[in-house]
């Protein structure tokens, strides 16, 4: 289909809305998020890497289509088939939620035409001019968002077509597994080349970018490598994201170390339990600790969930947990780094300031001078306050790591 070609003062003001729109490009992508993004998806429990997934593709989707029409306004722009988008349907058909992918299209063209209407009407009053313009423009909008929805849908049929042959019944295995569902242990340790019994440490190792899947699985080998453990077993989640579990008897602060250093990959480790129960309760713990991590904006390459659970419960209403640190640590909230830390290892060696020296190697004389002078930053008294500055300080420490 061939669009009409706009008038030199219909392109001109195209483009003026393009540039409106992209002024503040946030807002419509927050809007169109909020929109099109499944309930199952974007809820708190959801995996936050999808999540991702599908806010890259939103923003690439709109980006390509406002930077075409800046090009050549009012053009017909080919269909949105970037790597975000490939990434996406692979993961919505590994986790069986692929049956509504489209309707997203349909939410998002109707956010964005209500963004476009708002930009048009405030580049010009004359109804000539806006008949014109809302009449090119959503015929490129529409054709841009139908042609985007084919191809798509044709992508989803490929990759559910692959999925079959691949991992799709390991994942829906070890989905019923977690979930509770009624399944045979036994039949499921069998089809899964993985027994129950024994103490379990569960892992999700992801990367916010789409990456090769061998790398994660090698990251995997090198988790049972430190666990000291067997093969593990591995499941893929999405493209970007592994869920692993490896039979170990090690505490997950020596396992540590031997993950650090591993390019392009994060850990979050949950807690080594027993049994099928402690199989699922530890792959929820590491998958409290990988929200955690994505909420705050960590850095680490490594995640415990031993070391994080308190920040983990504290921080679910983020806005309010940030309200606490800020009015209990007063200024202390912005000090040097290393007074910030001495008074949190204070507080975690129940005030015991020789013990805390040892562990920071660090004088006693010095620990004292900066309990001292944390005292003066504190809004009250560190003695009156021990256990709200704790744990104030466990919030900031993870959202500064």
């Amino acid at each position: 289909m061939s669009l009409p070609k706009p008038s030199p003062r219909t392109a001109e003001l195209i483009r003026n809305c393009v540039n409106r729109i992209l002024e503040d490009p946030e807002e419509i992508y927050e809007a169109i998020d909020q929109a099109s993004i499944p309930a199952e998806v974007s809820n708190a429990l959801a995996d936050p890497v999808l999540l991702n997934n599908y806010r890259r593709v939103n923003r690439a989707t709109v980006l390509q289509w406002a930077e075409a029409n800046l090009r050549d306004p009012g053009c017909e722009v080919p269909p949105y088939s970037g790597s975000e988008i490939a990434s996406l349907t692979r993961d919505l058909v590994r986790r069986g939620l692929d049956t509504n992918a489209l309707e997203p299209y349909r939410a998002g063209q109707n956010i964005t035409w209500q963004k476009w209407m708002e930009a048009a009407f405030a580049e010009t009053d004359d109804p000539g001019e806006l008949q014109e313009l809302l009449d090119i423009s959503a015929k490129s909008i529409f054709s841009y968002v139908d042609r985007t929805m084919m191809l798509t849908a044709d992508r989803i049929q490929r990759d559910r077509e692959e999925f079959k042959q691949t991992g799709a019944e390991r994942l829906e295995t070890v989905v019923l597994v977690l979930e509770g569902e009624p399944i045979d242990t036994g039949h499921a340790a069998v089809r899964l080349g993985y027994s129950f019994e024994g103490t379990h440490l569960a892992a999700i190792l992801w990367n916010e970018e789409a990456i090769d899947p061998e790398r994660l699985e090698k990251a995997a080998n090198r988790l049972a490598e430190a666990a000291g453990a067997g093969s593990p077993l591995q499941v893929h989640a999405t493209s970007g994201v592994l869920w692993a579990w490896v039979k170990t008897s090690r505490p997950v602060n020596e396992i540590e170390p031997g993950l650090q250093g591993e390019e392009q990959v994060r850990f979050a480790l949950g807690t080594p339990l027993p049994g099928i129960e402690g199989f699922r309760r530890s792959h929820s713990d590491a998958s409290e600790v990988q929200r955690l991590v994505l909420r705050l904006g960590s850095k680490l390459t490594v995640a415990r969930y031993d070391a994080m659970k308190v920040a983990a419960l504290l921080t679910h209403d983020e806005d309010r947990a940030g309200r606490f640190a800020s009015e209990t640590l007063g200024e202390l909230a912005d000090a040097a780094t290393n007074l910030k830390e001495t008074v949190r290892t204070y507080l975690r060696n129940q005030s015991n300031a020789t013990r805390t020296a040892e562990v920071l190697f660090a004088h006693r004389n010095t620990i004292l001078a900066r309990l001292a002078k944390a005292d003066e930053l504190l809004p009250s008294p560190l003695s009156e306050t021990s256990f709200e500055v704790a744990t104030a300080l466990e919030i900031l420490h993870w959202q500064e790591t």
